[in-house]
């Protein structure tokens, strides 16, 4: 409900009567100003105008419960409804121009209003009951590339104008006694399955007055609405909107004025040209002009056969639906179908998405299975990698060199490996001279790791000169745990740090220097036939 705290209604000495003011200027308190085409959201506009030459007309009747009730300051006398009820009939016509915008007349009469006596603010009787509103003028242009058809969805957004000539009764609430003008923009979007989202906003140009201490002026109203489809081919929806407007003058020691209402609906679209509207709401008792409980209904007529009749009636069928995929062809027969088949004229496996095999090594293992696709796999090979490969500066084994428990002998498992390096050498003649490097993982001093990572790698290097690289393409070098590949507080990093690397040396242009000093030259033979317990690349005890 609707409260004003007024400042000059005191209590008289008896404490019975309410002292008389003088008059006030008098205002429109009906917020109600309903936009009248047939697809327009009741108080909030949607983008679209009118087809061309098509015309909409009707009746609006609203009625409102306390659009003006004061509250007396102090005591305990009962509000006063100056407008305790109002019946208004808004009798609305428009016409559509090039598609592009509209023209609408509205004109509001008030059927029957009444209230209380009038003479706490200087008037003698109850409001008048039957009067004029002021004529309201409306327009709506769309935006160009906002405008979207009946049917359509998407975007849409449209600038309006609404200009009220005083020919309403100001005496009974009925009029501004001036011209008054709001121009305003909406946005909207549509949705495919038919719901609309509307937003309204704008400046209202009113006269400045003062009633009982309350500034009324200048406003800014907006809108926010929202229509979804119930039974879409039927025409059936359902409606629900807040409408207010924010006034920009203030009184000092007052609140501001923000009349609102939240009001509901349905609506049905009808075959016969006509569209029925009815519903209601409440107001949020804030301010003036906003009423306790609202009610309207509206009988919107378009002649049948229009253009705007025809737009209606495509809103009313539901879209259609996508066209169905064209069925899958397979030309090549790999069961791989449409756009997964990178290669259509030719049979592959889905894992090859639809394309044939390849091998470009040579070895038998398909690519896609091949871990080293470039690099033949040997006889001695797994996974299609061979055991030992050429791979920029370095000679890249498929698994470690494993030597005995502390020990600088070479496990037999070890052999093949080792075999293969020896091959890729002989191979190569161009790899002038390659560096065996020994590697150890971070346990034991560095002085152990160093000795233990030198005497292994000298193992593999006579290793390879026994089995026919020449002695002079071959040295070796340890570094203890000077370079580790990965963190040594895991086994796993740990056992990657424990291994035995082959470096191609660029080649020299004159004598070849020296190998690198091997601490180890007594290194036990590499061939052992058998050896005690085993591990991975050498682990070293804890010192």
């Amino acid at each position: 409900m609707n409260s004003l705290r007024l400042p000059l209604l005191v209590l008289a000495l008896g404490g019975a009567t309410l002292a008389s003011a003088q008059p006030d200027t008098r205002f429109d308190v009906q917020m109600f100003r309903p936009s009248g085409a047939p697809q327009d959201l009741v108080l909030v506009s949607q983008s679209r105008p009118l087809s061309h030459l098509s015309v909409a007309a009707g009746p609006y009747f609203s009625y409102s419960l306390n659009p003006l009730t004061l509250v007396p300051e102090g005591g305990d006398l009962e509000k006063i409804s100056l407008v305790g009820n109002r019946l208004q009939l808004d009798v609305m016509a428009m016409v559509g121009l090039f598609d592009w915008a509209e023209i609408g007349v509205d004109m509001p009469l008030i059927l029957a209003q009444g209230g209380q006596n009038l003479e706490v603010i200087g008037t003698e009787g109850s409001v008048e009951s039957f009067v004029l509103g002021d004529l309201r003028i409306t327009g709506k242009v769309a935006v160009p590339g906002l405008r979207r058809p009946a049917e359509g969805k998407g975007w849409g957004a449209a600038l309006t104008l609404n200009v009220s000539f005083p020919t309403g009764a100001q005496d009974a609430f009925a009029g501004e006694g001036e011209l008054t003008w709001a121009p305003g923009l909406v946005v909207d979007y549509r949705f495919g399955n038919g719901i609309l989202l509307a937003l309204n906003g704008g400046f209202w140009k009113r006269p400045d007055r003062v009633f009982d201490g309350v500034a009324i002026g200048d406003m800014m109203p907006f809108g926010v609405g929202a229509e979804v489809p119930i039974l879409r081919g039927s025409g059936i929806t359902a409606l629900g909107l807040v409408n207010g407007a924010v006034g920009l003058k203030k009184a000092p020691g007052t609140e501001r004025q923000v009349p609102a209402e939240l009001l509901i609906g349905l609506r049905w679209y009808s075959s016969t040209g006509v569209t029925f509207t009815f519903g209601g709401g409440a107001g949020c008792g804030c301010s003036l002009a906003s009423p306790t409980l609202s009610f309207f209904t509206s009988i919107i007529w378009i002649p049948a056969k229009t253009r705007e009749w025809e737009a209606l009636e495509r809103f009313k069928e539901p879209p259609e639906p996508p066209p169905p995929p064209p069925p899958p062809v397979d030309p090549d027969g790999d069961s791989v179908i449409g756009t997964g088949d990178k290669c259509p004229l030719e049979a592959g496996p889905v894992e090859n998405a639809g394309c044939p095999d390849t091998d470009r090594d040579g070895d038998g293992m398909v690519d896609r299975l091949d871990r080293c696709p470039d690099f033949p796999a040997g006889s001695r090979g797994r996974e299609g990698c061979p055991l030992a490969r050429h791979s920029g500066n370095k000679i890249v084994i498929l698994e470690q060199v494993n030597f005995a428990t502390d020990q600088d002998v070479i496990l037999s498992e070890s052999f093949p490996i080792l075999e293969e390096v020896a091959r890729v050498m002989n191979e190569n003649p161009q790899m002038d001279r390659v560096l065996v490097e020994g590697h150890t993982d971070s346990r034991a001093s560095d002085a152990y790791n160093l000795d233990l990572s030198r005497r292994r790698a000298s193992s593999v290097r006579r290793f390879l000169v026994e089995t026919g690289v020449t002695a002079d393409r071959v040295c070796s070098q340890g570094f203890g745990r000077s370079r580790p590949l990965s963190d040594n507080e895991t086994e796993e990093g740990m056992a990657l740090n424990r291994r035995v690397e082959f470096t191609i040396q660029p080649p020299s242009d004159g004598p070849r220097p020296p190998c690198p000093e091997d601490a180890n030259k007594k290194g036990k033979r590499s061939r052992p036939k058998s050896s005690g317990s085993q591990t991975k690349s050498g682990t070293e005890p804890k010192p």
